[in-house]
């Protein structure tokens, strides 16, 4: 494992952790489309599961890793 995958590791870890103690009940969420940027409310639980996608995503990108 190189520098940076540790380093990366060590940023999703703190990431889900922020998000798991965050005890918000809603949050905002942004999205760009067509360079035009949309914010909208979302409920604890969709945002728990957007930062758990967002880690996997950012954890396949940088490691190789073989779903089975």
């Amino acid at each position: 494992m190189t520098k940076e995958q540790k380093e990366l590791l060590t940023y999703i870890h703190y990431i889900l952790e922020m998000n798991i103690n965050d005890k918000s009940e809603t949050f905002e969420h942004s999205i760009e489309e067509g360079g035009v940027v949309k914010t909208f409310g979302v409920n604890r639980e969709r945002h728990l599961e957007e930062i758990m996608y967002w880690a996997a995503q950012e954890i396949e990108k940088h490691f190789d890793i073989t779903i089975k």
